[in-house]
């Protein structure tokens, strides 16, 4: 898998390498053409040497290929510079070296940086020489390791401008081709008649196709010269990041891992791993101790659960029985509390409807009693019509009689009406003193 990502990294470098810059370089081109043929740049001298001729055209887009390839070279080593103090391994040993097994933690360490980190000329050398420690198994040879990967360094830092020394190469080879290919077009171009009749309107034709011819190579020259002059100034600026890089890459590995074993006391490093080959024996069999441990604790724990599980099961059936007789007695003992409730109820209910009983044929006395009060009321609530119809027809009676002066005869005979009527209505006399005889003018005349 790790083998296959590197492929992968290494076919979309390649692929960046080539790819960017014709893809900038041409659309430098484009735009930069664009604006001649529109007359934005304004100058009758890039017409004439870059324009005026197919081969100039190539010199042009060339150029531009080469210079974007410089320019994201420079922008990849400035960035690299800045951020070179970003990579760094945190991992510091406790007691002043630490063994060649935390090599895991620092490439996980190296895994956490940003990708473009992880790109760069430190990133790249940490890693390489913290995978061949991991590789070996040992920091011997971390110097020379460091060496060989400085100048690995060194060469994939000539490879990278292979795009660019192939630009700075054709465009002066352009050049003399169009040289001679303007060359021989103008002396294709010659006519001897021309020649031989108006010889200097036929030099001027020659010497117009030799400007176009020798502008090539002057185009030519003068791209390739800037070319390498900024190739130089990326070549020292990366020379210089190398410098760093080698120096940062031996403050980050040289002294921090453990070294086993020198030039003079070579079996030290096979007694180290005598003893690590012990170690991880040793390892083994604890490993192995505690799988049997485990796996008898497993088996007394299953006899256990087995033991526990028949347990329940008793206690669950002795629970059941008990459960059962209890049960019984309580279903019994409640019957026969049911049973003495239920007469107790009975009892009750029987003194309950004794008095109820007796409660209605009371009731029913006081019903009957209250309907001879109420014909009673009935009678006397009649008397007292009669006798106010009575004491109307008395009265009138008295205020005729008044009129024919036989007052007291008449009176008389109203006083026994009126004891008559006391007598049947159970009244007394002085019941009958209160009735009204009329008006006190007609009272008067009475007395």
């Amino acid at each position: 898998m790790v083998t296959r990502d590197r492929d992968r990294n290494s076919i979309w470098a390649m692929l960046g390498t080539l790819g960017w810059p014709v893809i900038l370089g041409a659309a430098a081109c484009t735009v930069f053409y664009a604006a001649l043929h529109r007359g934005l740049l304004g100058s009758e001298f890039l017409p004439r040497y870059c324009a005026a001729h197919p081969i100039l055209y190539c010199e042009v887009a060339l150029f531009f290929i080469g210079l974007a390839a410089l320019m994201l070279k420079l922008v990849n080593l400035m960035s690299q510079l800045a951020g070179i103090n970003l990579v760094q391994l945190y991992t510091a040993p406790t007691t002043g070296t630490i063994p060649v097994e935390k090599c895991g933690e620092l490439l996980d360490e190296l895994d956490e940086l940003p990708v473009a980190a992880r790109r760069s000329y430190l990133g790249r050398r940490l890693r390489e020489a913290l995978e061949g420690v991991a590789r070996k198994g040992s920091a011997e040879g971390l110097d020379e390791d460091l060496k060989y990967l400085s100048e690995l360094d060194e060469v994939r830092q000539h490879d990278s401008y292979a795009l660019v020394r192939i630009v700075i190469w054709a465009t002066p080879m352009l050049g003399f081709l169009g040289t001679v290919i303007g060359i021989t077009q103008a002396l294709g171009d010659l006519d001897p008649k021309l020649l031989a009749t108006d010889i200097q309107r036929a030099m001027e034709g020659l010497m117009a196709g030799l400007y176009v011819a020798f502008d090539t190579t002057s185009l030519a020259l003068a791209l390739s010269l800037v070319l390498m002059f900024v190739q130089f100034l990326a070549e020292r600026i990366e020379m210089q990041l190398r410098t760093l890089v080698d120096t940062r890459a031996s403050e980050e590995l040289v002294g921090r891992f453990e070294t086993v074993g020198t030039a003079r006391d070579p079996q030290l490093a096979t007694v180290q791993r005598m003893v690590r080959e012990v170690i991880q024996a040793n390892d083994k069999l604890v490993a192995r101790q505690a799988e049997i441990w485990r796996e008898t604790v497993d088996a007394a724990r299953d006899q256990w659960s087995g033991s526990a599980d028949r347990s329940a099961v008793a206690i669950r059936e002795s629970l059941a029985e008990t459960l059962d007789v209890c049960l019984t007695r309580f279903a019994q003992r409640l019957t026969e509390a049911e049973a003495t409730a239920s007469d107790q109820a009975r009892q009750r209910w029987e003194q309950w409807q004794t008095v109820l009983s007796n409660n209605a044929r009371m009731m029913q006395a006081q019903q009957q009693e209250i309907s001879r009060q109420s014909e009673l009321m009935a009678r006397i609530v009649e008397a007292t019509g009669e006798v106010m119809q009575l004491e109307t027809s008395l009265n009138e009676n008295l205020k005729a009689l008044a009129g024919a002066k036989n007052f007291e005869d008449t009176v008389m005979s109203l006083a026994a009406a009126i004891h008559l009527l006391n007598t049947r209505l159970g009244g007394t006399e002085s019941d009958a003193r209160r009735i009204d005889l009329g008006s006190p003018k007609v009272q008067g005349r009475a007395a």
